[in-house]
């Protein structure tokens, strides 16, 4: 299924990345690895690239193999019988112009369960099972990994070295402000002096020389949300982002919660950005 397409911002090295890495798609199929902290937007942009480029999106998640061989299938007893019943994965491995999403890439519960991968990633584009035969990549498809790196992640494992070689890199970051600004006014109703506001104090939470926070894009939205439905900006802040509630008030008192940003904090964002 083709998503939706939504407003999505990326820098414009990034832009010029993926469409050169797309664009060598008509040769053979290309693996993209999407990195960066929690709610950046790795995900969406998965999704958005499979609405840009027209791409039937299929999300794999990788968390939920236990493993060896489970990404290909399972058995089932079928009519008095065993019977491999192949998985979603396959399908969509042999389906042309698809975007398969390798959610939560370093998270499986054994790294075993990678191990077909890694032929259907390099040059080959192929495997051939004992139970299904040959499963080869079909044109024109793309596989796009996801994953969070961190000791604050639970869970996860390094990232082989030689699957790791196998992609090519985007790396997300914060949005400046006034790209972010315009991603929730466009995501979410929100506008005028309550965006603007809203981005400058969560800027200053991410970007403070004692104590920073992090505020990903995700909650932003979701903050932005319950300021559009009548919360106070304030109480939203506070009930949404997840730290303690006295830590967050105080540094928002330190930072003068009426004023804060009036003379720009930190290094927000590198380079121009734009709608992917």
């Amino acid at each position: 299924m083709i998503p939706e397409k939504k407003p999505f911002f990326i820098t414009g090295e990034n832009k010029a990345l993926i469409q050169s890495i797309m664009a060598s798609r008509a040769n053979h199929p290309v693996n993209i690895l999407i990195k960066g902290k929690h709610g950046l937007g790795k995900s969406e942009l998965a999704r958005q690239l499979a609405a840009s480029y027209q791409m039937d999106y299929v999300p794999i998640p990788i968390n939920l193999l236990q493993e060896s061989g489970q990404l290909m299938g399972h058995d089932e007893f079928l009519d008095n019988q065993t019977t491999f019943i192949e998985s979603n994965f396959v399908r969509s491995v042999r389906t042309p112009n698809s975007l398969i999403h390798l959610e939560e890439l370093n998270r499986p519960e054994s790294p075993k369960a990678l191990g077909e991968l890694f032929p259907l990633l390099d040059d080959s584009r192929m495997i051939v099972h004992d139970k299904i035969g040959e499963v080869k990549v079909a044109a024109g498809i793309v596989f796009v990994g996801t994953l969070n790196i961190g000791f604050e992640y639970t869970g996860v494992d390094p990232l082989d070295e030689a699957l790791r070689d196998r992609f090519h890199f985007i790396e997300l970051g914060y949005l400046p402000p006034a790209e972010e600004t315009r991603l929730i006014s466009m995501r979410t109703g929100l506008s005028g002096p309550q965006v603007t506001q809203l981005v400058e104090l969560v800027n200053s939470l991410r970007y403070d020389g004692q104590d920073p926070v992090h505020v990903s894009t995700r909650r932003m939205l979701m903050i932005a949300e319950l300021i559009h439905a009548g919360l106070p900006m304030q109480t939203a802040l506070v009930n949404s982002i997840g730290i303690d509630k006295d830590k967050l008030e105080s540094i928002l008192m330190r930072l003068d919660f009426g004023g804060i940003m009036s003379g720009g904090r930190g290094k927000v964002g590198d380079g121009d950005y734009v709608l992917l």
